[in-house]
C-alpha cells in the first residue's frame, strides 16, 4: 500500500496519493483549490476513499447543503468504496458520518481518536477546523495541544501542528503561550498563514496594536497570494484600522476584497466589517446593496450558524432587497426539529440570535440588551471565533447606549 508524506497508508494509486498529498500542501498553504486538486483522483480511482472524504468534510465546513450534488457525489464515493479500504479510510468514514448527521463534535472527537494512534495530519486538521465550526475552543485546545504532544520538531508537519496550537492557546486565553508558539512556527514557515492568522487573534484579543500592524501592515507580499484567506487577514488589518479610526482606509479594504468575494467566508468578513464600521458612526453608503447581491447568489446557506448570521446582517439592512424574504423563510424552516448538535444549534441559538439583532435594527434596544445578554454564553455555538463574535457585543453595547440615551431624554422631558 502507498502512504503519504506523513507517512500513512493509502488505499488507491500512487497518482492518487500525489494529488492527495498536493492537495494538503494547497490547503495549509491557502493556495489554489485542494478541492478541485482531487476532483480527477477521486473521481476515476475505485480504491481511493480519502481523497471523497476530505472533499466532503470540507464541503460541509464550507456550509455547502447537504443535497448539493459535488458533496452527494463524494458522499457516495466514499460509501462505495470503504468496506474494501484499510482501518485509516474506514475510521475517516465513519468521522465524516457523524459530520454529515450534524452532529460536528461527535465527528471531531472520532477525528481525535485516530490521531490519537498515529501521526494522521488529516485527523488533526480536520478536528481542528470542526471544533471552529462549532465555537468548541476547550476541544480545539484538547486536541491541539494532544497533537502537539506527539509530534517531534524533525516529524514531518511539526511547523504546522504548532500554528495550530497556537491558535487553540489564543482561543483558551493563554496569549503569552500563544504567541510564542506562533513565532516559533512563523519561523519555520514564514508562509504558515494560520501561524500569522493565529499571531493576529493574539494581538486583537490583547489590544496590542503595535504588534498588530507590524505583523499585517507591511509583509503583505507574504500573504496576497494565498487567496484562500487573505480576505480574513485584510479583515484582521482592517479591525485594527477601525480601532485607529482610519476608516477611509478600511472602507478601501472592504471595496478591494468586493471584487474577489466570491465565497460565503468572505462576504462574511466584507459584512462584519461594513457592521462594525455602521456601530461607529461610518456612512458605508450603498454597500449594503453591493452585499445584498451576492449574497443572493450564495448556495450556502441554513446549514452553518456563522454564515447564516452574516447573511442575516446583511439582508436587515436590505430587507427590501428580492433575496431578503426567501432567506429568512429559508432558515425560519430550516432544522424544524433537533435530531443534531446542528439542529439544535439553529432552533436555540441562530434563530433567537437573528431576532435579537433585529430587535436592535428596529430601535427596540430593550429587547435587544436583554436577548443578547441571554444568549451571550450560547453565541460561541454558532461557529467561529472569539473576535468574530465581538460582533454582537458591540451590537449589544450599541443598543444599551441608545437605550440609556432615550431613557435619559424621556426623564429630561417629564421635567
Amino acid at each position: 500500500m502507498n502512504v503519504d508524506s506523513w507517512g500513512e497508508p493509502v488505499s488507491g494509486t500512487a497518482d492518487s496519493v500525489a494529488c492527495w498529498d498536493r492537495a494538503w500542501a494547497r490547503l495549509l498553504h491557502y493556495r489554489g483549490d485542494p478541492m478541485t486538486e482531487l476532483e480527477e483522483a477521486n473521481r476515476d480511482d475505485p480504491a481511493f476513499v480519502l481523497g471523497p472524504v476530505f472533499n466532503a468534510a470540507y464541503y460541509v465546513l464550507c456550509g455547502t447543503p447537504p443535497d448539493a450534488a459535488p458533496l452527494r457525489s463524494e458522499v457516495e464515493r466514499v460509501e462505495q468504496r470503504v468496506d474494501a479500504a484499510g482501518e485509516r479510510e474506514q475510521a475517516h468514514a465513519r468521522a465524516l458520518k457523524r459530520m454529515l448527521a450534524g452532529d460536528y463534535s461527535r465527528a471531531a472527537e472520532a477525528w481525535d481518536e485516530i490521531a490519537a494512534t498515529s501521526h494522521d495530519f488529516a485527523a488533526v486538521r480536520i478536528a481542528h477546523d470542526v471544533y471552529l465550526h462549532v465555537g468548541d475552543s476547550e476541544g480545539r485546545m484538547r486536541s491541539s495541544r494532544a497533537a502537539a504532544d506527539s509530534w517531534r520538531p524533525d516529524d514531518h508537519g511539526y511547523g504546522f501542528v504548532q500554528g495550530q496550537l497556537a491558535f487553540a492557546l489564543e482561543e483558551s486565553g493563554r496569549l503569552d503561550e500563544a504567541e510564542q508558539v506562533g513565532r516559533a512556527a512563523l519561523d519555520l514557515d514564514p508562509h504558515d498563514l494560520w501561524a500569522r492568522h493565529a499571531l493576529a487573534h493574539v494581538y486583537e484579543t490583547a489590544d496590542d496594536q503595535q504588534g498588530a500592524l507590524g505583523l499585517l501592515d507591511g509583509p503583505g507580499a507574504l500573504w496576497h497570494d494565498q487567496d484562500a484567506l487573505s480576505t480574513h487577514i485584510w479583515w484582521h488589518l482592517a479591525l485594527r484600522l477601525i480601532s485607529a479610526g482610519e476608516y477611509q482606509r478600511v472602507l478601501s479594504i472592504h471595496d478591494q476584497e468586493l471584487a474577489v468575494a466570491n465565497t460565503a467566508f468572505r462576504l462574511c468578513d466584507l459584512t462584519s466589517l461594513l457592521w462594525r464600521l455602521e456601530l461607529v458612526g461610518v456612512d458605508v453608503a450603498d454597500r449594503w446593496s453591493l452585499l445584498a447581491d451576492r449574497w443572493a447568489t450564495i448556495a450556502e446557506r441554513h446549514t452553518c450558524g456563522f454564515i447564516d448570521m452574516h447573511a442575516c446582517l446583511v439582508f436587515l439592512r436590505r430587507s427590501e432587497h428580492p433575496g431578503a424574504a426567501p432567506f429568512f423563510a429559508g432558515l425560519a424552516a430550516a432544522h424544524p426539529a433537533p435530531v443534531s448538535e446542528n439542529a439544535r444549534a439553529f432552533g436555540e441559538v441562530v434563530r433567537p440570535l437573528l431576532g435579537a439583532v433585529r430587535a436592535h435594527v428596529d430601535g427596540d434596544h430593550a429587547v435587544a440588551v436583554s436577548e443578547l445578554d441571554r444568549l451571550s454564553p450560547d453565541i460561541h455555538r454558532i461557529g467561529g471565533s472569539h473576535a468574530q463574535h465581538e460582533i454582537f457585543t458591540l451590537t449589544r453595547d450599541a443598543s444599551a447606549r441608545s437605550l440609556s440615551h432615550n431613557q435619559g431624554n424621556t426623564k429630561a422631558a417629564s421635567r
